[in-house]
């Protein structure tokens, strides 16, 4: 079973492309509204009533990519503690701006079943982007090899494969804050003795600006938080300030036990 998880904020030009796109290759489409303030949300809320197999789960507030990533992965756990999703189904994680190309979750399923790994993770052609942007991504992802012990060739990438056995082992020490969900999603796997492969060539449809040094280095800290959690067992406690809601399709779960028959 594939299941794709899209974070999405106020991408009202380009998230029903997105969801139409990928639709062909998911038996489940989960999208994490992150609070926007544009007519994103009601686009998606539209696209539901024709198409069954998706939930769209809402923020009241913009936590960031960590955050709707951490909400998307409790909701498939909560689905895999129902027994509607298989430990060893395969969660896609996918930018819902366009960057990455939902075509590629095809090839890319069966790429990570016919190398044995639990994690595949996409390795993009940075050769087009700035100088700047190259180096720091080389710089991260050297960080995250140093403190994981594999050898990351492009950590930052956000098109990645992850069975659900895995999301279940490390979510007690993703915390799923600030700008530091490609560091901890690369460390956390690898440190948990988990099977991860960081060479899958993908694609990249643009170059979005946006990241600046203190990100960089916000990523680092949280990567060496990700190295510290699970070294010395530190497991991250949920809060009040984790809730979200499930504003498309509450019934979801049912229709989704249907299909499964």
């Amino acid at each position: 079973m594939v299941v794709f998880l899209i974070p999405e904020y106020n991408e009202e030009r380009t998230i029903l492309d997105i969801l139409g796109r990928a639709e062909p290759f998911a038996d489940l489409l989960v999208v994490v509204d992150d609070g926007s303030h544009d007519d994103s949300q009601a686009l998606v809320r539209g696209w539901c009533e024709s198409h069954s197999k998706v939930a769209l789960l809402s923020h009241a507030r913009n936590r960031g990519m960590s955050g709707a990533l951490r909400t998307g992965f409790r909701y498939v756990l909560d689905l895999g503690a129902q027994g509607l999703i298989e430990p060893d189904s395969i969660v896609v994680t996918l930018d819902a701006d366009g960057q990455h190309l939902p075509e590629e979750a095809g090839p890319a399923v069966a790429e990570l079943d016919a190398r044995g790994v639990d994690v595949l993770l996409g390795r993009r052609d940075l050769s087009g982007y700035p100088p700047s942007k190259q180096i720091g991504n080389w710089l991260l992802s050297l960080w995250a090899s140093l403190l994981s012990g594999y050898r990351f060739r492009d950590v930052e990438c956000g098109f990645r494969l992850m069975r659900v056995a895995v999301i279940a082992d490390i979510m007690p020490f993703f915390t799923g804050r600030n700008y530091g969900c490609a560091q901890e999603l690369g460390i956390l796997p690898v440190r948990r003795g988990w099977k991860v492969d960081n060479t899958l060539p993908t694609r990249v449809a643009f170059y979005r600006k946006g990241a600046r040094i203190r990100d960089g280095l916000t990523n680092m800290r949280m990567g060496l938080v990700a190295y510290l959690r699970v070294t010395f067992g530190r497991m991250r406690q949920e809060s009040p300030a984790d809730a979200f809601e499930v504003t498309c399709d509450p019934g979801v779960l049912d229709k989704y036990a249907l299909a499964l028959q």
